[in-house]
């Protein structure tokens, strides 16, 4: 046939000039005829379950998935495609911090976008730096996840990549920016970290979709999970019940190189290489909120047995279990000893019903915000028992406090000193040193209690470890040595608190040698009722120290890494009621 190197030469110019694309033309169709990767067309192939990711522009998307299956280079183009196949509009991308987006945006996005002739074919030099690229009259926002960045930026679509690792009151702010736009898309991926949390919340709210595979045996559609039922492994034990059980010795007696995954109702292998017999279902088609769930097994290189125990038996010699559930399998993972669960607080919970507390000395714990959560305990038993749950608004706090100090015999108390300052003191000095303001000590090796004086020599406030007092709650929880009363209907409320914080453990970084302590971390922020009862126990602690455990008013007690001047002894709980000495039970 004759070459016509006119007709071709034009034809070329015209991809250069215009980007391939039609009103019916898909995003990921889009994707893969006008951008590449290694100097080839971009494709799918191998990765056929991000076809339907990348097409779908729903307005409140969640995708939870494992580490390393191409999520954010496919969302990246899915990103440009947006700002391209789109007249004059406005997108976020944004990562958890500042060293996050400039990578991505340096090293990614950037090389991207001024590689490929369809997102330069502007008449005018585009407007382009680390966190703003303009295509033809659309501009794309990176950032790292400020304040200043949420606030200052109008936007159509928000693409929000790990974000269980931002901070969560950020990514709320966020979507004040698509207020005014016609679009108002959400879209947000990450590698999960804790249940109820980020992601994992989002995507259970969701629709849920997940990508199953077809058996050829028997035509049943399984959702392949790293479990007994799905996995195969020559020389396994079937009393094992959990896979993430196994450990080094026991993987050098199995043959690891046979194993595969097998479908649950007939036992055969599964082929996970074709992608003919793989589609995405909802569990909820009704549901508004749209969600993807992308495991190991969605990905035919790494849907292997062999790797998923190797990468297991990695992360347990770095005690990093939680990671390898995250990283590897992709799904949150809550350690018992991380998290208060729902049936240890519940065993301590005795009851809605009020307590008729009298003269029995009382500790108080208040956690100050524009809504105040207060609590009460009694130490007339055993263990504290906490018979009081309290909401006021901060502008009413001194009437209330003022009420509880002439109902009850209140010996003690602490109450958080930020970010209202001013209101800490004016409680101090109006319990006449009974209630004190403490703040939390963050810093490795913070003593446990330090009392801080002002210019005056005279008591200011105290210092605590944070992670020691909210341990103390936790601990006391677990043991079943507090118990918790008078609640009414804040029962559900109370629940939510005391599981809205996780311990995490002491990490070292391995490249840095960096050590981080261990610390507690915030969930959604609704954790207001476990700090409050971080200082009322925190508060008994150093009632205790202080007015039963001096011998020479010059000396310094050393307790549990407690360092308190007794010089200031007088000066805490001065007004109590009582003179004789009392039992503040065991905590």
């Amino acid at each position: 046939m004759y070459r016509n190197d006119y007709l071709s030469d034009f034809r070329s110019q015209l991809r250069q000039r215009f980007a391939e694309d039609s009103i019916n033309m898909s995003m990921s169709e889009w994707v893969e005829k006008n951008t590449h990767l290694r100097k080839r067309h971009f494709s799918f192939k191998g990765y056929e379950f991000q076809k339907q990711i990348v097409d779908d522009m729903h307005p409140d998307l969640f995708t939870i998935k494992c580490s390393q299956i191409g999520l954010t280079e496919v969302q990246l183009r899915k990103f440009a495609a947006f700002l391209t196949r789109n007249n004059s509009v406005n997108a976020i991308f944004s990562l958890p911090t500042d060293v996050m987006f400039k990578r991505v945006s340096q090293t990614r996005f950037g090389p991207l976008i001024a590689g490929e002739p369809v997102f330069n074919m502007g008449a005018d030099k585009p407007v382009r730096s680390v966190g703003l690229y303009q295509i033809n009259q659309s501009f794309g926002f990176f950032t790292g996840g400020k304040e200043s960045d949420a606030t200052s930026i109008n936007a159509d679509a928000l693409f929000q990549d790990e974000i269980d690792l931002a901070d969560q009151e950020m990514l709320g702010l966020y979507q004040s920016r698509l207020q005014g736009s016609s679009y108002k898309i959400t879209q947000s991926f990450s590698t999960p970290t804790f249940e109820g949390y980020g992601v994992h919340a989002g995507f259970q709210a969701s629709d849920q979709h997940e990508y199953v595979l077809k058996c050829e045996c028997c035509n049943h559609y399984n959702i392949p999970e790293f479990t007994p039922k799905f996995v195969t492994i020559p020389g396994l034990s079937g009393d094992l019940n959990d896979l993430s059980e196994l450990d080094s010795e026991l993987v050098e007696k199995l043959d690891l190189g046979a194993s595969y995954i097998r479908c649950e109702a007939c036992g055969a292998a599964l082929d996970t290489s074709n992608p003919a017999l793989r589609s995405w279902v909802p569990r909820f088609p009704g549901r508004r909120t749209r969600g993807y769930r992308v495991t190991p097994f969605c990905v035919h290189h790494i849907a292997n047995p062999a790797y998923i125990v190797d990468q297991l038996i990695k992360y347990k010699q770095k005690d990093a279990i939680r990671r390898w559930y995250n990283t590897v399998l992709g799904q949150a993972y809550n350690d018992a000893s991380a998290r208060l669960s729902e049936l240890e607080i519940l065993a301590v919970m005795k009851g809605e019903g009020k307590l008729e507390v009298t003269h029995q000395p009382v500790f108080i714990g208040i956690d100050v915000g524009l809504t105040c959560h207060i609590t009460l305990a009694h130490m007339g038993q055993e263990y504290p028992v906490v018979f009081d749950f309290r909401q006021v608004t901060a502008d009413n706090l001194i009437d209330e406090l003022t009420t509880i100090l002439d109902t009850y015999n209140v010996i003690g108390g602490a109450m958080d000193r930020n970010p209202y300052t001013p209101l800490a003191n004016e409680v101090r000095d109006m319990s006449q040193g009974r209630i004190i303001p403490v703040e939390y000590a963050g810093t490795a090796g913070a003593p446990s209690v330090a009392l801080v004086n002002d210019e005056l020599d005279q008591l200011s406030h105290a210092r605590g470890n944070r992670t020691t007092m909210i341990d103390m709650v936790a601990s006391a929880i677990r043991k079943r040595k507090i118990a918790l009363m008078g609640y009414g209907r804040m029962q559900r409320l109370i629940l939510d608190h005391l599981q809205d914080m996780v311990r995490m453990e002491h990490e070292v970084n391995e490249k840095t040698k960096e050590e981080t302590p261990a610390r507690w971390k915030k969930l959604t922020g609704n954790d207001h009722f476990f700090h409050s009862l971080a200082y009322l126990l925190f508060a008994t602690r150093v009632h205790t120290t202080i007015d039963y455990r001096q011998d020479d008013p010059r000396s310094v007690v050393h307790q549990s890494n407690i360092i308190i001047p007794m010089g200031n002894a007088s000066r805490l709980g001065v007004n109590r009621r009582t003179n004789r000495p009392i039992s503040l039970g065991r905590i």
